[in-house]
């Protein structure tokens, strides 16, 4: 029953909330500052359901401090991990999640998991953004719960292990409905000469688009 207020402090966030059709975005300001931003419209306004987006590279630079504050000032709010396992916006180098050091060397991985339970989040999920059912699942289930709670939806970046098979539209099936169009923003699926397609060269075979056709015409 309540309103949301979603807000972000990444720049991968931020690109993909303004981009329609998604436009989830409500506030966006600098790298980290999601978690203020997110305490401060329910400190406000505790009525909203209050969304707090994070990369995992950000979340160990400057996340981690926000989500203190906001277990010992006794928030409402879902925290969201977007956890790839590198620091994909600005070259790939390691970050303390990654099991690796900026020299090379292989360490033991600092687990986001244990530092939330560490610090007071009781309630953490790790989802795959790709499963599209157990995403939505997640975020209804912690939405309405009281305190802080965190999802971290983890998969790997594309950038650095792309799938080899890709999305194809079977003519035959497709109703020319767009729904895959409307509900998911992907660049590669676009209308060509009235006929809904799926551009190879920017397919990264996540799959979303096949749970999403209502009449399964994408494989």
């Amino acid at each position: 029953g309540k309103t949301s207020a979603v807000v972000c402090g990444d720049i991968g966030g931020y690109t993909l909330g303004n981009a329609k059709p998604l436009e989830a975005v409500d506030t966006c300001l600098c790298m980290g500052a999601g978690l203020g931003i997110a305490q401060a419209v329910n400190h406000l306004e505790p009525d909203r359901s209050c969304f707090a987006f994070v990369g995992d590279s950000t979340f160990f630079a400057s996340g981690m401090t926000g989500v203190v504050n906001a277990v010992y000032n006794q928030h409402d709010m879902v925290l969201v991990v977007l956890d790839n396992s590198t620091t994909a916006m600005t070259g790939h180098q390691p970050h303390p999640g990654t099991g690796k050091t900026m020299m090379g060397d292989i360490v033991d991985k600092v687990s986001i998991v244990k530092i939330l339970e560490a610090v007071g989040v009781t309630e953490v999920r790790t989802v795959n953004p790709l499963d599209l059912e157990a995403s939505v699942n997640a975020v209804k289930e912690l939405a309405d719960m009281p305190g802080v709670k965190a999802i971290i939806f983890k998969s790997p970046c594309i950038a650095l292990y792309r799938p080899e098979k890709m999305c194809e539209i079977s003519s035959d099936k497709c109703i020319n409905c767009k729904k895959c169009i409307r509900e998911l923003g992907c660049p590669a699926i676009t209308v060509n000469e009235g006929r809904v397609v799926i551009e190879p060269s920017l397919c990264t075979g996540c799959g979303l688009c096949t749970q999403v056709c209502p009449v399964s015409a994408i494989s």
